[in-house]
């Protein structure tokens, strides 16, 4: 496995951390349960057709956001480490 490799393995690692975290917080209940209300009035008000476009789309976006956030991550710790070699911490 390459320097890059582990490097991506362990963020992959680090993300994976902040996410179970992020899981455990009431924030998450929240927006879990208001996804819950969502899917209730979807499946009350569409027809099949408009809900399958409905969940397509929405999916679509979450996914969307899923991985921006990823990207930001990961930004942000590669800014940390390259901050941290600049002002000498690290090696």
């Amino acid at each position: 496995m390459t320097n890059q490799e582990e490097y991506d393995a362990f963020l992959d690692r680090l993300f994976a951390c902040a996410c179970a975290r992020y899981h455990d917080t009431q924030e998450y209940r929240c927006q879990t349960s208001r996804q819950k209300q969502l899917d209730a009035l979807l499946n009350s008000d569409l027809t099949s057709q408009q809900k399958t476009l409905v969940d397509e789309v929405l999916y679509e976006l979450s996914l969307s956001a899923e991985r921006q956030s990823e990207i930001a991550y990961r930004q942000g710790l590669r800014d940390g480490v390259w901050l941290l070699k600049n002002l000498g911490v690290l090696a």
